[in-house]
């Protein structure tokens, strides 16, 4: 297959309007996330698994009635007994079910990245893939209702989390669109671009004037006095280091704030949804239907909330990626499936670039461990405070209320903790990382140290989920940030690709790995030692591994590389990238 590539057209200004729709997608999605995705339902998949699902070993349901006797020995059934549920010959504990299915989710979540993500710079296809991808996501959860099997209900459910993680690699990549486009930055970064061209000028003209031997008498020179007043070329060189580095830092402050912003709309949305089901849930006694209300209006939450920014994001095309098919002697077929193999073999070289850029790198490495250990702590909590705490639906709710709202005050509350400190962003993610670092340090101490709480009251775990909810939510946000700032220019859908691989190629190790220990076990505490060397490892590689400001001029010089493509077929773009 050969490729070749048109030129990318003008990006427009930012709008405010823009940035409000860019607010209203994560408005919409997150509630999602925190409502079904994260609370819902697994427990509603951990509900039907246990209706449908027999006791270990035998033919009885786990769901007896009142007086159930066992029919071999007359005796009755145990108080905790383990339920199993079977897909043909394979038996799998309900209390690790989810798990499973949520590595499912997020390994065909991985692959499907890989096969679409690339295409997302190209043309329209960021924002197409955008809202393709939210109304399938969005009508998938909502047919979650009237799934009457716990097969078919996880079926959808990993078809509404695919949908999700695709399309929110394309919202991520709208990030550093947008802030590189507000308008006043625009205008500073024309103006630094004017300066450097007139620094470059003038440069041979000088050097040719100095070697020169000096055949003007005193008149000429003192003519020429009020020219030597101008600054020199040291001092240009200077005020321009200076204002290149004040953009970037004023650039990087915007775009954390506008992610911090955008987290927040997300918890806010969230949190508001999870009120209204807190409240269905009350009035219909906490039965598992109030749990399918509450996955069917967050589905329609996404669907209404992401139409604003359908409407209102603007497409910032990329380049059109042009197919040579002399003829049209192939069909559409052959054309997508030449689409797919184009994305896959970008990945490669995507991998390839980040490697020349050995901050984004580094900054990867460490966030495939980060998303795994923060995600694997968000999947567990509720399965443990349900399965091994017998927490009753009302307080898995409430506690699944307190995270958003915590995690919504921390996104808002950083930033400014931020300003009173004077950090910047690598400073307050190695800060976040290490406060992060206290949820799992607890669980663990708890295992050792006999006089140390054990997570075994609804008050401790009550207090672990504000600790962590007021951590996650900046977490997410000043990493997204800090990472697009490593991001070339025209590169951002294939980056935030490899962001999110990074992430979903973890993330269903995780609950893979605690499932296995809950199996081993029968005790999900002991996961505890697992998430604490999961989330230690990304502080030394961020601290030595990723360094900001030569990450930012390495990726200009890899956009300035890759942006001569044009034209270009893709084995000339293959060598672009490697002499990058």
């Amino acid at each position: 297959m050969r490729v070749s590539f048109s030129p990318a057209p003008p990006e427009p200004v930012t709008t405010t309007r823009e940035i409000w729709s860019w607010y209203s997608y994560a408005f919409a999605s997150e509630a999602y996330v925190v409502v079904a995705l994260t609370n819902f339902i697994p427990i509603t998949l951990a509900e039907l698994a246990y209706e449908q699902g027999h006791l270990y070993g035998t033919d009885l349901p786990c769901k007896p009635s009142a007086n159930s006797t066992s029919t071999i020995t007359g005796e009755p059934i145990p108080e905790k007994p383990r339920c199993m549920i079977s897909f043909g010959s394979l038996e799998v504990d309900t209390a690790s079910f989810v798990l499973y299915l949520t590595s499912l989710a997020v390994l065909l979540q991985a692959l499907t990245v890989v096969s679409v993500g690339a295409l997302a710079d190209h043309g329209s296809w960021r924002k197409k893939q955008l809202v393709i991808l939210s109304v399938c996501g969005s009508v998938a959860t909502m047919l979650i209702f009237a799934a009457p099997y716990v097969w078919m209900a996880g079926a959808l459910s990993v078809t509404a989390n695919v949908c999700f993680g695709v399309g929110f690699v394309s919202f991520n990549a709208f990030l550093p669109l947008l802030v590189r486009n507000v308008e006043h930055l625009r205008t500073r970064r024309q103006q630094l671009d004017q300066m450097e061209k007139e620094l470059e000028g003038p440069r041979v003209v000088q050097d040719e004037t100095y070697n020169q031997p000096n055949t003007h008498d005193e008149d000429t020179d003192e003519q020429q006095v009020p020219e030597q007043s101008a600054p020199s070329m040291d001092e240009r060189k200077k005020m321009y280091k200076e204002l290149s580095e004040q953009l970037n830092e004023d650039k990087s402050q915007l775009m954390g704030y506008i992610s911090a912003r955008g987290f927040a709309a997300g918890y806010l949305g969230g949190v508001l949804l999870l009120v209204i089901c807190l409240y269905i849930s009350y009035r219909s006694k906490s039965s598992t239907q109030s749990l399918k209300v509450g996955i069917f209006l967050s589905g329609l939450w996404w669907f209404l909330f992401a139409a604003l920014a359908g409407m209102w994001l603007k497409p910032r095309p990329g380049s059109d990626l042009i197919l040579e098919d002399p003829g049209e002697k192939h069909g559409k077929l052959w054309r997508m499936s030449q689409y797919v193999w184009y994305s896959w073999s970008r990945v490669g070289r995507t991998i390839a670039q980040a490697r020349k850029l050995p901050s984004a790198f580094a900054f990867l490495v460490s966030w495939f461990f980060l998303s795994d250990g923060y995600t694997s702590i968000t999947n567990v909590a509720i399965l443990f405070a349900k399965t091994s705490l017998g927490l009753p639906q009302t307080q898995l709710i409430l506690l699944s209320l307190v995270v958003p709202i915590c995690a919504l005050i921390g996104a808002l509350a950083f930033p400014k903790i931020q300003a009173m400190l004077g950090l910047d962003q690598k400073q307050m993610v190695l800060l976040l990382l290490s406060m992060l670092l206290f949820v799992p340090v607890y669980g663990v101490l708890g295992l050792i140290l006999p006089f140390w709480g054990h997570l075994t009251t609804t008050k401790e775990l009550f207090v672990g989920a504000v600790y962590f909810g007021f951590l996650i939510g900046a977490v997410q946000s000043y990493c997204r940030s800090l990472f697009a700032s490593l991001v070339p220019r025209g590169r951002e859908s294939e980056f935030f690709g490899l962001y999110a691989i990074t992430d979903k190629g973890s993330s269903w190790l995780g609950p893979l790995v605690i499932a296995l220990i809950t199996d081993a076990t029968h005790e999900i505490r002991h996961s505890f030692i697992f998430l604490l060397v999961l989330l230690t490892l990304p502080i030394p590689i961020v601290y030595f591994g990723v360094n900001v400001e030569q990450g930012r001029i390495d990726a200009e010089k890899a956009a300035q590389e890759l942006g001569h493509v044009g034209h270009a077929t893709e084995d000339e773009s293959e060598r672009l990238l490697s002499s990058t």
